[in-house]
């Protein structure tokens, strides 16, 4: 359900397409339209496409009726022979074009734009509801992302004829160019971090998640397999106290804080650092707190100082927002950064 992004004028693809690969991830977007490619685009096209194909990789490339020229092949069917496995088809595709080339591709409409009585003129045209995905556009530019509530109401259509969908988030680190802001679908997560952005589409129904910036994220990809898998959050945190491992949570939620459990001890916990807790305070209850001694908590919320609570840490500054998934997590892996 995790795919990465590859483009012609990255320097790194090859080296990215097989470093995903060894990790598991097998699908990739790419782009054979865009106006920014430059420099030999047939033949790093080709190499590329033959590379993934090599590693296993389920391939969509976006496409326009102009592609067969960029790529000096005859037609976009001959896209199969180079390793395609779907193709993303811009606006100027018509009905009768979409039901001819799915007897080559699995195909993806665009489902930022597409509109109702086009997506029911597919479906009445016959096309096999397989064969058909609503991919969504990334948006490089700031504030040209998706609006949410737009967003929900595209997919409606999709979801009311059982078709899955498709959406990107920004990349953590490195962002394409030539902006370089990040490559999301929703302007919400053009800033935020990548697994959140990830897990909130997932909620929100969407079937499968392509990072739409080009770096390969090898922690991103295995945070958000713990999450869909087990509802393992990884947090990194700031400590030279608690053992960096994984803590199952308390099933009755609390709303101030996260608790840890088996993290109570009669060993005597001396009160120290009893001061002010920002919201990803790490804390533990000393001996003022009784039967409470060596409960561990991680702070939801800004809270004040208590002489029965030591700070013992925080979660690293990038990871405070993924607090927002705490209370839906089975367990915290925290790990030292």
């Amino acid at each position: 359900m995790i795919g990465i992004s590859f483009y012609l004028n990255d320097q790194f693809a090859e080296q990215r397409i097989m470093e995903a690969s060894k990790k598991g991830v097998k699908r990739a977007f790419t782009s054979l339209h865009i106006p920014e490619e430059t420099g030999h685009l047939a033949q790093k096209a080709k190499h590329l496409l033959q590379v993934a194909k090599q590693h296993e990789m389920e391939v969509y490339a976006d496409v326009s009726k102009h592609t067969p020229i960029h790529l000096q092949i005859p037609q976009l069917e001959d896209l199969v022979t180079l390793g395609v496995t779907g193709i993303r088809l811009d606006d100027g595709f018509e009905v009768e074009d979409i039901i001819y080339l799915s007897q080559f591709f699995k195909l993806a409409v665009n489902a930022s734009t597409v509109s109702e009585s086009f997506l029911t003129a597919l479906v009445t045209a016959g096309i096999e509801a397989n064969q058909l995905v609503g991919w969504h556009n990334f948006y490089p530019r700031r504030e040209t992302g998706l609006d949410e509530v737009f967003f929900r109401q595209q997919n409606h259509m999709f979801f009311q004829q059982q078709i899955p969908i498709i959406a990107f988030v920004a990349g953590q680190k490195e962002k394409r160019g030539p902006l370089f802001e990040g490559l999301p679908t929703l302007e919400q997560h053009r800033t935020t971090n990548t697994l959140l952005a990830a897990v909130c589409l997932v909620e929100e129904g969407i079937s499968s998640i392509y990072i739409g910036d080009p770096e390969f994220n090898e922690e991103i990809v295995n945070a958000l397999a713990d999450w869909n898998k087990h509802r393992i959050l990884t947090l990194r945190m700031v400590t030279e106290t608690l053992p960096a491992c994984t803590y199952q949570l308390r099933p009755d939620r609390s709303r101030d804080v996260v608790r840890l459990q088996g993290t109570r001890t009669s060993q005597s916990i001396k009160p120290s650092q009893t001061i002010r807790r920002p919201r990803g305070t790490i804390t533990m209850d000393n001996e003022r707190y009784g039967r409470y001694q060596g409960e561990v908590h991680i702070g939801l919320n800004d809270l004040p100082a208590d002489e029965r609570v030591n700070v013992i840490g925080h979660i690293h500054p990038e990871d405070i927002e993924l607090l927002e998934l705490a209370q839906q997590a089975y367990s915290l892996r925290l790990i030292r950064e």
